[in-house]
This record gives structure tokens, C-alpha cells and sequence, in this order.
């Protein structure tokens, strides 16, 4: 891992001592040394840092209005880094992972680092979660939203099926039957797969019946919470009792 770091720091000789302490470890590097808060903001709106040691007491803008003006997007992991300990409470309020208070040794730094460590670990995967999730959605956004012909295969022969030819969906064992005019043909799929990819003109009456309402002739309400549909080649379905909500709605009634 490299750790792209900088050091925030109005005094020269405590730039160069944390300097010379960092040096230790292979993992960080060095970006730059900066002497005040807007040299520090400045920077930061045009690199990419992964940690800033930023000292507190700074003239001008001081540490802790430096890392409450970083943009959201652009926050690295901050580690004050100051001789006054009464800014220690502020610091941690202000979002910091650490608090040294100088002067600090190579021990105390180790230890330091071992927690920006341990966090930029927790932000690679969270982007990594992040990045899969945005991927997935882009698949789900780029797939079609409605299933509008099927493929038939038959001994060797392919038959395209429009999604506006068939006038009902009905579940024959691990198939879907699609029913047209005149025919009938096997599809494998899961009716309730079947449903969720249908589009709008396909109403669900019945766990193992879906139909579809541009295809309907006559709807007649039964008096037992079902309702019977006249398909347009005569065929007569009823829905079940537990479909009578959205076919209520569906029907405006």
C-alpha cells in the first residue's frame, strides 16, 4: 500500500523531524511539506492525499478550520499534531483519527499509523462494495425492463414468440404455457420470474395464470371475490379470491 501523504506545519524544524520519522516506513509517501492552512487547502484541492499531518496552531487558518473547510469527496485521513493539549477534545470532534501531542516519538507515531492504516483498509473495501454495487446496478439499469418476445426451441428450430401476441401465461409444471390465437407453446420459466419482467399489460389472476388485459373481450364479477375473463378466441379464466386487490386496482374499481 502506498500511503500518499503530506505535513502541515508552520515550524520548519517540526516539518523536517516528522519528515525524517516517516521515512521509516516504505508504505508512505511523501507528498509534500507545507507551512499554513491555505498552502494545506490549496493543495489538497488539486492532489489526491490519502493522510495529512496537520498541525492545530497555524497562523491564519488554523488546523482545525483547515479540516472543517475539506470538501467531503476530497477528506483525507487527518492526524493533528500539536504542543497544546487543550485542543485534544476539539481535535477528535472535529473528525480527526489522531491526536500527537509534540513531542512525539517514533513509538507513538508506529502506533499512529498503524490506525490509518487499519482505516484506509476499511475505506478500500467499502469502495470496493461500493464499486460492485454501482456495476450491478448499471447491469440491472442496461437490461431491458420488460420481457417483450420469448424464444421457443423446438427440435432444433427457433420460434420468436411477441409478448403482444400472447393473450395468457399459464404454469404447466416447471414451463410456462404461452397461449396465442390459435396455439400453445412451453416456455421454461418460473411464473413468479415470469411476472416481475412482464410489462404493465399483463395482469396476474391466479397463481398459475397470468393474462393479458390487452386481449380480454368481457370481465364479469362472479359475487365471490373472483372475477371470470373472456379472452379474445373465447377462452373463459377465472382469477382467485387472493388476487381480487389487484385486480380491483388494475380495473379502476
Amino acid at each position: 500500500m502506498r500511503i500518499r501523504t503530506i505535513i502541515a506545519d508552520d515550524e520548519p524544524h517540526a516539518r523536517r523531524y516528522l519528515s525524517d520519522l516517516l521515512r521509516a516506513d516504505e508504505e508512505i509517501e511523501l507528498l509534500a511539506e507545507l507551512k499554513n492552512g491555505r498552502e494545506t487547502l490549496t493543495y489538497l484541492e488539486g492532489h489526491r492525499v490519502d493522510l495529512v499531518f496537520l498541525d492545530i496552531h497555524m497562523p491564519g487558518i488554523n488546523g482545525i478550520e483547515v479540516l472543517q473547510r475539506i470538501p467531503q469527496g476530497k477528506m483525507p485521513i487527518v492526524v493533528f499534531t500539536t504542543a497544546y493539549d487543550q485542543y485534544a477534545i476539539t481535535a477528535f470532534e472535529a473528525s480527526a483519527m489522531d491526536y500527537l501531542l509534540k513531542p512525539f516519538d517514533q513509538k507513538r507515531l508506529v502506533k499512529s499509523l498503524d490506525r490509518v492504516k487499519e482505516q484506509l483498509e476499511l475505506r478500500k473495501e467499502s469502495d470496493f462494495h461500493r464499486k460492485m454495487l454501482s456495476l450491478y446496478r448499471d447491469y440491472q439499469d442496461a437490461r431491458s425492463p420488460q420481457l417483450t418476445e420469448f424464444v421457443i426451441k423446438d427440435r432444433g428450430f427457433e420460434k420468436v414468440i411477441k409478448a403482444k401476441d400472447i393473450l395468457w401465461i399459464e404454469a404447466n409444471s416447471v414451463y410456462a404455457e404461452l397461449h396465442t390465437e390459435s396455439n400453445k407453446y412451453l416456455y421454461r420459466v418460473a411464473l413468479n420470474l415470469l411476472d416481475t419482467e412482464l410489462s404493465s399489460d399483463f395482469l396476474r389472476i391466479h397463481r398459475s395464470i397470468i393474462l393479458n388485459t390487452g386481449h380480454i373481450t368481457k370481465t364479469s364479477y362472479l359475487n365471490n371475490n373472483t372475477y371470470q375473463f373472456t379472452m379474445a378466441n373465447g377462452k373463459e379464466l377465472i382469477s382467485s379470491r387472493s388476487y381480487k386487490t389487484d385486480i380491483m386496482q388494475r380495473l379502476g374499481r
